[in-house]
């Protein structure tokens, strides 16, 4: 269990959680690498020389020092432990936020985000930017309603989550009308890719309430696969890099960050790094962001 007390406040805790919960019969396989150790190899070979400029930031990207970032490793997970992996990732999550720091999850698969936006429990109004290709509203995949097609669904039942706003929605997911329908009668708010163009990214930001904390989960297969083709659902005309990043940035401007997470990288299907390289740049701009927090 990674030792939450290394955190303190001010500060950001980043911490891995390789499995969450699995469907009946699916197939683990993360032989090399696991998805947090690919990140943080692409993240420390980027980061050699952190006191040279960084020009996404016009300086250092920890800001000479402004930010404290401590790398907690990964919570123990297993394959066939369901129940055990998720109390394991909210207690993290939870200890983290009790330490005053901000916990930053690299997964794993989306399930892995449902305790984790559990353990945000002590906000009292959570906004969720989800940046995804798929809206993740099934109440169940067989008999199991904590997998990864949930993850916004489970969210829309936390007493504190109080609006969503879902970003970068494309093609065909596990969402059938049903699914769509329940989503718009919650009350979130669906952005597709063709959407999010037409609007801007800063008028997109805008309309996220400003009378809470902010959490912001990415699933990287909202990213395009050409930039991004280390992932486990493969759908093309997704968002670019530099969207994702100007949404980042304008989501966090004037809010405070309860959380930020980051799913369903799949290192085997990786080319040469590229998308553990993308997402550590990524969890890269959240840093820098908070690192000039005012």
């Amino acid at each position: 269990m990674p030792a939450a007390s290394e955190a303190h406040a001010g500060s950001v805790a980043i911490f891995g959680a390789v499995h969450g919960t699995a469907y009946p019969g699916s197939i683990h396989d993360i032989s090399g690498l696991s998805p947090p150790d690919v990140v943080r190899r692409a993240i420390t070979e980027a980061s050699v020389h952190i006191d040279h400029w960084d020009f996404d930031f016009d300086g250092p990207l920890l800001n000479d020092g402004a930010l404290e970032v401590v790398d907690l490793g990964d919570v123990a997970t297993k394959p066939d432990d369901n129940a055990g992996n998720r109390a394991a990732i909210e207690a993290v999550t939870r200890d983290i936020r009790m330490a005053g720091a901000i916990p930053i999850l690299i997964g794993g698969d989306d399930s892995a985000a449902i305790p984790f936006m559990q353990g945000l429990a002590d906000v009292d109004r959570l906004h969720i930017l989800q940046i995804d290709a798929h809206i993740d509203w099934r109440d169940r995949i067989s008999d199991e309603t904590l997998g990864y097609s949930s993850t916004m669904r489970r969210a829309s039942e936390l007493p504190f989550v109080r609006s969503m706003t879902q970003v970068g929605i494309r093609a065909v997911g596990s969402a059938r009308r049903e699914e769509v329908e329940a989503t718009r009668a919650w009350g979130s708010r669906l952005v597709t890719v063709r959407q999010v163009r037409a609007s801007g990214m800063a008028d997109i930001a805008d309309a996220i309430p400003r009378d809470g904390t902010l959490l912001i989960h990415i699933d990287v297969d909202a990213l395009d696969p050409s930039i991004c083709p280390g992932v486990n659902a493969l759908s093309p005309g997704g968002l670019w890099l530099d969207e994702v990043t100007d949404l980042i940035a304008s989501a966090m401007t004037g809010r405070t960050l309860a959380g930020f997470s980051i799913v369903e990288l799949q290192p085997k299907n990786d080319v040469n790094d590229m998308t553990a390289t993308v997402v550590g740049r990524l969890i890269c701009h959240v840093l820098g962001h908070l690192a000039r927090r005012t």
